[in-house]
């Protein structure tokens, strides 16, 4: 299946974004009140985007546009609490017509299906934890105590 030309005209910049993703993620993260629930959220969108579109990449020129449109959907649909589009539009540096599409497109490439699989949250959760070696799992700090 391939990604119409409005896809790729919309989530592609023409330039890389001056702000690096790191700070771009805890820009929209901090404005957005994002939880760790839908960060986590947020990283089972890309996977699934990915492999319902192989031909989707994955690189600084979409990534940016890409965290703000499964942030707002992730906010949206999992949360009691979210804002308007036009705020999330600003937080991530998008007109707010272009979010509106953005959002529209994912949601029908996803087939409205925005509700992630717990035990998939869970092992995204365990694997960000094995990678940063500053933090440790909960359960692995019992075993070690006893």
């Amino acid at each position: 299946m391939n990604l119409p030309l409005l896809l790729y005209k919309i989530t592609y910049s023409r330039a890389r974004p001056s702000v690096s993703i790191i700070d771009y993620l805890r820009r929209v993260a901090n404005y957005t009140l994002l939880t760790p629930p839908l960060l986590l959220s947020v990283v089972f969108y890309m996977d699934q985007l990915c492999s319902l579109y192989p031909k989707f990449i994955v690189s600084s020129l979409t990534i940016h546009r890409f965290l703000i449109t499964a942030a707002t959907v992730a906010s949206k649909g999992l949360s009691d609490f979210h804002w308007s589009n036009k705020v999330y539009a600003k937080v991530g540096g998008v007109r707010n017509a272009e979010l509106v599409l953005l959002e529209r497109d994912f949601l029908h490439r996803v087939h409205w299906r925005i509700l992630p699989d717990p035990h998939k949250l869970v092992a995204y959760y365990q694997a960000l934890v094995e990678r940063a070696r500053m933090y440790v799992l909960e359960a692995d700090l019992i075993s070690e105590t006893k």
